[in-house]
């Protein structure tokens, strides 16, 4: 009897520990699958919210065309920066705050057009030279020359390297991770890092006056836009405040390689008058302007490749896209504005604005 009894205990006893096995085995499972739904649902979640932000930044691109479409029918061969494709713009929506920038490349010097045959410098180089000093005001013009020189010989097609400073690709093979010179034109600003003598901090505070595309002109009435009537500060990013003018002190004589003084730059542009505009380039050859020649190749007050900066911010996150758009009038006389380049930055944690976001 009494092993009858001791027998019933210990089956209750192992029944026992089995249901606890198995409670404890679903309770693990239960936690598996609640963690792996999670996992699921957030990844479901970013992924909705990364969907809805780019067709946000998708539709501020649409817009960023018909504002450049209507510019060109109502203003014609004249752009500057106080028309109202370049304001920035802030829109409230159910899911957060857009921002969107329009920036004229053109304002900017274009990178790709340094790559002229070695000999006499071009309009373009000598504008490049006259930049680096602005920007780095230890250079002289032998000392900015040699760097651009590296820069020319980056672009050239040829192996010859320019004298001073040139670099070609026996230069970079004996550095300590060798590579080529790229001899072809440069894909973005950033890829200034690669070529010789040039640092990060030249590079960056290079980049916002660089550009890689354009149509082989500068719009002077985009140039140094901020420094407008409307402006209230002279300073540019990344430079002292009294550095003035940036991109208008790199016009000179032809025969000059050196930056147009500050005064110089702010006199042109306070002669932009309240519309920020020159509406034609007699302005060179009339008083106090006409007191030195200008070298005006390639300059003009019009353009057609622009740089959209939207934001989308979501709660704490921010969605950018980058997008270069050209503007052109078809044989046929028809205007028409297309994507050219467009970049998404993915989500970024914080705040931000398309001002934030531009170089």
């Amino acid at each position: 009897m009494s092993s009858n009894f001791r027998d019933a205990g210990g089956q209750r006893g192992a029944a026992l520990i089995v249901a606890l096995v198995v409670v404890l085995l679903v309770v693990l499972l239960a936690t598996r699958l609640s963690s792996d739904y999670l996992v699921l649902f957030r990844t479901v979640e970013n992924q909705s919210e990364l969907q809805q932000a780019r067709a946000y930044l998708r539709g501020a691109e649409l817009v960023a065309e018909q504002a450049l479409l209507r510019d060109l029918q109502r203003s014609g061969d004249i752009d500057s920066a106080l028309e109202p494709w370049a304001q920035r713009a802030s829109l409230p929506l159910p899911e957060g705050i857009m921002s969107a920038c329009l920036a004229d490349l053109q304002g900017r010097l274009n990178l790709n057009d340094l790559g002229a045959p070695d000999g006499e410098m071009s309009a373009a180089q000598k504008r490049f030279v006259r930049l680096l000093q602005v920007v780095d005001t230890t250079l002289d013009s032998v000392a900015a020359t040699t760097l651009a020189n590296a820069v020319f010989d980056w672009l050239d097609a040829d192996d010859t390297q320019r004298y001073p400073g040139g670099a070609e690709a026996i230069d970079y093979g004996r550095l300590p991770q060798p590579y080529r010179a790229a001899n072809q034109a440069f894909a973005s600003v950033s890829e200034l890092r690669l070529v010789q003598g040039f640092d990060g901090a030249l590079v960056a505070a290079l980049t916002p006056h660089l550009s890689v595309w354009g149509n082989g002109n500068l719009n002077i009435n985009t140039l140094d836009a901020q420094l407008s009537p409307r402006a209230t500060s002279a300073t540019n990013a990344g430079l002292a405040p009294d550095a003035g003018p940036v991109m208008l002190r790199i016009l000179n004589a032809p025969d000059s390689l050196l930056p147009l003084s500050i005064e110089g730059a702010r006199l042109l542009a306070s002669a932009r008058g309240e519309r920020g505009l020159f509406e034609n380039l007699d302005v060179f050859a009339a008083p106090p302007f006409d007191v030195q020649q200008w070298d005006l190749d390639g300059i003009a007050m019009n353009s057609a490749y622009f740089e959209l900066t939207a934001v989308m911010q979501t709660g704490s996150r921010s969605h950018v896209m980058q997008s270069v758009l050209r503007r052109a009038v078809l044989p046929s006389g028809v205007p028409e504005v297309t994507v050219v380049s467009r970049r998404h930055a993915g989500a970024q944690q914080g705040g931000s604005s398309c001002a934030a976001a531009l170089p």
